[in-house]
C-alpha cells in the first residue's frame, strides 16, 4: 500500500466514522445495511480490511452523501 493509498484509506474511514456520529447510527446496524458482519465493519473503519466499491456505493446511499463526499473528492459539509 503506497502513501496516497493510505491517506485515501484513513480519510474514507473518517469521513465514515465522523458521517455515523452525525447521524446518530451504530455501527452493528450500519454493518447489518450493508450485509457484512459488525466485527468486519470494525476492522474496515480501523483500515485493516479495505471497503469495497459496492460497500462504498451502499454507505454513501445510507449515510445521505455522495461516494465523492466519502473518497475525499468532495467536501464534507457539515450543517
Amino acid at each position: 500500500m503506497t502513501k496516497d493509498d493510505l491517506y485515501s484509506a484513513n480519510l474514507l474511514c473518517s469521513r465514515i466514522k465522523c458521517l455515523l456520529a452525525l447521524r446518530g447510527l451504530w455501527q452493528k446496524d450500519v454493518a447489518r445495511k450493508i450485509s457484512v458482519s459488525p466485527a468486519t465493519f470494525s476492522h474496515k473503519l480501523k483500515g485493516d480490511i479495505r471497503f469495497s466499491a459496492d460497500e462504498i456505493a451502499r454507505l454513501a446511499d445510507l449515510l445521505g452523501v455522495s461516494t465523492d463526499v466519502l473518497l475525499g473528492r468532495e467536501p464534507l459539509e457539515v450543517s
